[in-house]
């Protein structure tokens, strides 16, 4: 890549910062969207005032922020998220404060790429781009200046090792003083508990939840909540209502109906049939009156099947002291690994409801399936991406596709070309992936929301080291250099090594269009 198209790249990708900025800034001061901009603040009844949605008071708000305020207003996470950006900004600034004025002079004064280009026999294949002459691939073999990149590959490290330790610190000192804050949450003081035995006989499901932690826990439990499947009473339930507001709407018909000359009324009628189009007419307040009495019977006899057949094996043990619900969600409750599992419960809205009723062993089984679909997934995925990048390079083109070389040629449409290509087309297929990743999370049986993402996160980050760093890199230098690698098939790894530092630019414009 050459200097102007990572360039172009920088500066396009700024500049569509600046309009994403400006547009929230704007979004962000009407009047109609200060409920989906201030939330939290309307919520605690602080002022939103036209300071608060100035177009960049925001900013200066933000960064004079304190830890504290943020925690009160947005909670823990965002807290921690924005400590995990200034640490990335940190290791950044102190890596590229040493490395850059140090290294790039190294690598911009050594002629190696030069000298190669000179002795190479495959022009082609030996040409370089004037950003190249900057990486470490300039630099000369058993020269001193190698050094000088060893030296920094230790700087680095120690800097991002000290700054992740200080910050996991940080993190851990930031979530104990959050648990031991006297504001709680409903969920501090819940455990779930899963993989429940089965019901002895001539006890309930909540007796045998009961007389367990209460055995183990006689001064701090307090009450348990069986997880129950009414899917089937609420199919009931939502006909009932439908019918309920029905009624409701024919009654406010009949009333209407009622004028001086015709004090009594005209009852509303309705047909029986599809789409209230065919079968017989009826009175449309008796009919509803009818449903409605043998849909409530329905229901209440669903509600005491329910309530007989439809509990799983999940519950949710309330406590009256946080520490006690904290001690027992890290407590083994038996000998049995696939009995009385606990955990600590999460937000009800976060609850993966379907999926609290799975068993131990079928959880295990997914587990170990997804484990196969992801990295079947992760081998596969890279043929296309290693395809697609090596394709879509402009020499690559140039070769496979004649016809585009007056296109590729031009002077201003390569700059964007190279600027945007390779990594728009690695994008579009990272696109699909967390969608995609998210469903196989949750189908191994995951009980809520936050740890499915969290699961879904993990895969992601193989996926992007195998597919992103190794599948651009290696195979679009092995592609480029596949003629001298049968020539000389024992010379792969110099090939490798000689290709693989001009591959650094792309992951730069990648950051950047990211």
């Amino acid at each position: 890549m050459e200097i102007a198209s990572l360039l172009t790249s920088l500066g396009t990708s700024f500049l569509i910062f600046l309009v994403l900025l400006l547009a929230f800034s704007w979004l962000s001061k009407m009047q109609v969207n200060r409920v989906i901009y201030f939330p939290n603040k309307i919520v605690k009844g602080l002022d939103v005032s036209t300071k608060s949605c100035n177009p960049f008071a925001w900013i200066v708000e933000a960064w004079q922020a304190t830890e504290d305020e943020i925690i009160s207003l947005a909670g823990l996470d965002a807290a921690v998220y924005l400590i995990f950006i200034t640490t990335a900004l940190l290791i950044m600034v102190l890596s590229a404060g040493v490395c850059l004025p140090v290294l790039l002079p190294l690598s911009k004064t050594d002629e190696n790429y030069k000298l190669t280009l000179e002795q190479a026999k495959n022009k082609t294949a030996a040409s370089y781009d004037d950003f190249d002459k900057f990486a470490m691939g300039n630099i000369q073999k058993t020269s001193n200046r190698l050094w000088g990149f060893a030296v920094a590959a230790y700087w680095v490290s120690f800097v991002t090792y000290f700054l992740l330790w200080k910050t996991y610190n940080h993190v851990l000192q930031l979530r104990t003083r959050e648990q031991a804050s006297l504001e709680s949450k409903p969920e501090q003081f819940v455990v779930l508990v899963r993989d429940i035995p089965p019901v002895p006989v001539g006890k309930t499901r909540k007796e045998q939840v009961d007389s367990f932690f209460r055995r183990l826990y006689p001064e701090t439990f307090e009450t348990s909540l069986i997880v129950t499947d009414i899917s089937e009473a609420h199919k009931v339930w939502k006909k009932l209502e439908g019918y309920r507001k029905s009624l409701a709407r024919a009654e406010v018909i009949f009333e209407k109906s009622k004028t001086v000359k015709n004090p009594e009324g005209m009852r509303p009628l309705h047909k029986t049939g599809i789409l209230g189009l065919l079968g017989p007419k009826v009175d449309s307040i008796d009919f509803y009156n009818e449903k409605i009495k043998d849909f409530s019977a329905k229901l209440e006899t669903k509600q005491k099947i329910t309530l007989i057949e439809k509990q799983v094996a999940a519950a949710f043990i309330i406590f009256n002291s946080r520490p006690a619900a904290a001690a027992a969600s890290q407590v083994v409750h038996s000998q049995i690994a696939d009995r009385w599992t606990v955990m600590a419960a999460t937000e009800p809205r976060q609850i993966l409801w379907k999926n609290l009723a799975m068993p131990f062993y079928q959880r295990m089984i997914r587990e170990k399936i997804i484990y196969i679909i992801v990295f079947l997934a992760i081998v596969f995925y890279l043929i296309p991406i290693t395809f697609v990048s090596a394709l879509t390079t402009l020499d690559n083109l140039r070769k496979l596709l004649p016809f585009l070389k007056p296109v590729v040629d031009n002077k201003a449409l390569k700059s964007i070309l190279e600027a945007y290509l390779p990594q728009l087309a690695l994008l579009v297929f990272l696109a699909f992936l967390p969608t995609i990743l998210m469903i196989l999370s949750k189908a191994e049986g995951i009980p809520s929301e936050s740890h499915a993402v969290r699961a879904s996160s993990g895969k992601y980050f193989y996926f992007v080291v195998f597919n992103v760093f190794l599948g651009v890199t290696i195979g679009g230098t092995l592609f480029e250099s596949l003629k001298a690698i049968e020539k000389q098939p024992n010379s792969i790894v110099t090939l490798l090594g000689n290709s693989l530092p001009p591959n650094a630019t792309f992951f730069i414009s990648f950051v950047a269009l990211k």
